[in-house]
């Protein structure tokens, strides 16, 4: 077998081109799932948009990671809100979604 995209010999087996990585197989290869990023929510938040990000980086209900974020501040005695205080500074914001051109 042959690769299509650029000539080289390959294996039966073979499910990439070992030259130019092109699939051989297109129906067996999986996509590549895009990799998730810890960025603040700009649309959905309600201070600062550190709850909603992580909420969205854990696949977790927002509602539930506030009351986490605030039943850990009342236990910890205050460390939570400086350490979300710097998630804030941190964390970058998410690309906000550009209008569709008409």
């Amino acid at each position: 077998m042959y690769c299509t995209q650029c000539g080289l010999q390959l294996e039966d087996s073979d499910l990439y081109c070992a030259r130019c990585g092109h699939p051989t197989r297109p129906d067996l290869v999986r996509p590549v799932a895009k990799p998730r990023r810890l960025t603040r929510a700009v649309r959905g938040k309600k201070l600062g948009g550190v709850c909603a990000g992580f909420a969205r980086y854990l696949d977790m209900d927002v509602t539930l990671m506030r009351i986490l974020w605030l039943a850990l501040l009342f236990v910890s005695g205050g460390i939570v809100g400086l350490v979300y205080l710097g998630a804030w500074i941190i964390m970058p914001r998410e690309d906000e979604p550009k209008p569709a051109a008409t």
